[in-house]
C-alpha cells in the first residue's frame, strides 16, 4: 500500500530545507504528497517594517517550488507570518486536510525550534496528527539557532539521488536567500553541508535527518 505523505510548514521554503529530498523519494516510490503551509501572507520584518516577501511571491517562489518536488496538492493556511498560533483554529484547519486525505505519514518541524510560529505549528501538527500514524520532525535550515532542546535525529533519508533537486526547489525562494545573504549567509552552502554531515552518520553521499515522533509498523 502507497503512503499519503503531508509535509507542513510554517512559512514557504521550510519543507524545501527540511525535507525536500525525502518528498522527491517519496514521489518517485508512487506515494502521495501533500505541502501544507501555514501561512499566506507577505513577510515583513518587525524590527524595521520592511517586505522580505511579498504575498505574490510567496505564491509564485512556493508553486515553483511545489512543481520541482511534484507535489500532488498544495495548501495554504489563512494564518499570518510571525503569528501563527497554536489554537483550536490552527488544529481543526489542519486536521480536516489530515482527514481529507487519510494522510498516513507526516513531515514538520521540531519542538526545540527557536523560530515561534515553527514551534507554534509543532504544536499544532502534534494536536491535530494525533491518529496518524507516522511522524517525523525534520531540520530547519542550518543557521544559528539557541535551544535548551536540541534536535535528537534518530532516523534518515538517503537523497543521494534527490539532492540536487532539492536544492533547486530550495533555491525558488529567491526573497529568502537574498534575506539570508545579506545576513552573511550562504544557504546552498549550508543545506550542502548538513547534507553532507547527516550523509558520512547514514553511510551515503547526502541525508537528512528526521526525529521520530510515532513510528507504526504495518
Amino acid at each position: 500500500m502507497k503512503d499519503v505523505v503531508m509535509a507542513i510548514g510554517a512559512h514557504p521554503d521550510d519543507i524545501e530545507f527540511g525535507c525536500g529530498g525525502t518528498l522527491i523519494n517519496h514521489k518517485e516510490f508512487g506515494d502521495k504528497v501533500i505541502y501544507v503551509c501555514m501561512t499566506d501572507t507577505q513577510s515583513v520584518d518587525k524590527t524595521n517594517n520592511k517586505v522580505i516577501r511579498s504575498h505574490e511571491q510567496l505564491k509564485q517562489e512556493t508553486e515553483n517550488a511545489a512543481t520541482i518536488l511534484g507535489v500532488d496538492e498544495l495548501h495554504y493556511l489563512p494564518f499570518t507570518d510571525l503569528n501563527v498560533p497554536f489554537s483550536l483554529e490552527s488544529v481543526s484547519e489542519l486536521e480536516k486536510l489530515i482527514k481529507q486525505y487519510k494522510v498516513n505519514t507526516i513531515y514538520t518541524h521540531w519542538s526545540g525550534d527557536s523560530n515561534q510560529d515553527h514551534i507554534a505549528t509543532f504544536k499544532t501538527t502534534m494536536a491535530a496528527a494525533r491518529y496518524v500514524p507516522n511522524v517525523y520532525c525534520y531540520e530547519q535550515i542550518p543557521i544559528p539557532r539557541h535551544t535548551d532542546n536540541p534536535m535528537r535525529v534518530n532516523s534518515y533519508s538517503d537523497i543521494s539521488r534527490t539532492f540536487s533537486l532539492k536544492i533547486e526547489a530550495s533555491e525558488c525562494h529567491k526573497s529568502q536567500f537574498e534575506k539570508y545573504k545579506k545576513a552573511g549567509f550562504d544557504v546552498t552552502e549550508n543545506l550542502t553541508t548538513l547534507a553532507k554531515y547527516r550523509g558520512i552518520q547514514a553511510n551515503c553521499m547526502y541525508a537528512e535527518g528526521f526525529q521520530v515522533i510515532k513510528q507504526v509498523s504495518w
